[in-house]
């Protein structure tokens, strides 16, 4: 016998309460991504900390100039700025997530949307509301060491820096600057030492540490940590669940996140996993100008702000009034 559904027996789907956001690729944009896209950069001013980008439409975006990373300019669109603001004020959690390096984090905080949390090193530092998360530090430090401890990577005891010391043993690229709880390996787009990486990882990574990779470059962390672990305790640390909560991202070292989450808003696809992984996920919503930079975030940012003003329109008539109200408008009515 077939079973019918009526429309008030379909659950509707959870409200949104948060929003989990990877930077590069995602919030902040970089003229040799977007370049490719048709968006262009037409005026800069380093002094002032201001850029301007006009898209192929002939659409112009105020943006912010972020300090340079080894990937150059980053910029964020004013109107992303306004969007995110927004969406908080709607009551809306918002949480940055990146692999950044401790000094790239705290040098573009203020100059990036007001957040309630900020993860960075891929998982291993959480600042929320601004003051460092020590109860997550110390479950890592086992494995990383005192998060803001100052001692050359060569000195730090600990597992994570024993790995450190072996890769560069094996005449890697190493990057460990500013870095506490994480560290990156720069293959340098050569095939045959990114094999030979892959081959040490396999055979030699500590059962306590994991990996990923980012913009193209191998981050190791604690196990413990990662972008993904990091979501889950701030979901319990704001009593979120998973299907209440947005993931903003691009790469492949965002994967992990985005399978907490339960909506997925693409801004461009980075790398070839994540192409995969969204054309595996129909439900996944890859903006329609993917690749276009700061017009490509805004899109997805706008149709959010819509979903969620209607969530909350539909909240309070699915409200019912307090007896003391409903008395009141019996009174007027008669």
């Amino acid at each position: 016998m077939a079973v019918k559904f009526s429309a008030c027996t379909m659950p509707s789907p959870p409200s949104i309460r948060a929003i989990f956001s990877d930077l590069d690729g995602t919030l902040v944009h970089f003229p040799v991504w977007f370049e490719q896209h048709g968006v262009q950069v037409i005026s800069r001013d380093p002094e002032q900390s201001r850029i301007v980008v006009r898209s192929s439409r002939g659409e112009e975006r105020a943006c912010r100039l972020l300090p340079a990373t080894t990937m150059y300019d980053g910029i964020v669109s004013e109107r992303t700025v306004e969007l995110i603001d927004s969406l908080r004020k709607e009551g809306l959690i918002f949480v940055i997530v990146t692999g950044a390096r401790k000094s790239t984090l705290l040098q573009r905080i203020p100059l990036l949307p007001l957040a309630d949390a900020s993860v960075g090193e891929s998982g291993s530092r959480i600042y929320v509301h601004d003051v460092l998360d020590e109860d997550w530090a110390a479950q890592l430090a086992p494995v990383c060491g005192p998060i803001e401890r100052e001692l050359p990577p060569e000195q730090r005891p600990e597992p994570l820096w024993q790995f450190f010391r072996l890769l560069l043993m094996q005449g890697f690229k190493m990057d460990s600057r500013s870095y506490y709880g994480c560290f990156r390996v720069d293959a340098k787009g050569d095939d045959t030492m990114e094999r030979r990486l892959r081959q040490f990882i396999s055979s030699e990574l500590p059962p306590d540490l994991d990996w990923a990779i980012n913009l193209g470059k191998f981050d190791f962390f604690p196990r413990a940590s990662g972008k993904h672990n990091a979501v889950i305790y701030l979901q319990k640390r704001f009593g979120l669940r998973p299907e209440e909560c947005v993931c903003l991202f691009d790469d492949d070292n965002d994967l992990g996140m985005a399978q907490q989450c339960g909506v997925h808003l693409l801004p461009a696809l980075t790398s070839r996993s994540v192409e995969r992984a969204a054309a595996e996920n129909p439900t996944w919503q890859v903006a329609s100008r993917s690749g276009e930079g700061v017009f490509a975030i805004e899109e997805l940012l706008e149709q959010l702000l819509q979903r969620v003003r209607a969530e909350h329109v539909d909240d309070y008539n699915a409200t019912p009034p307090s007896p003391r109200l409903h008395t009141a408008i019996t009174k007027d009515l008669n």
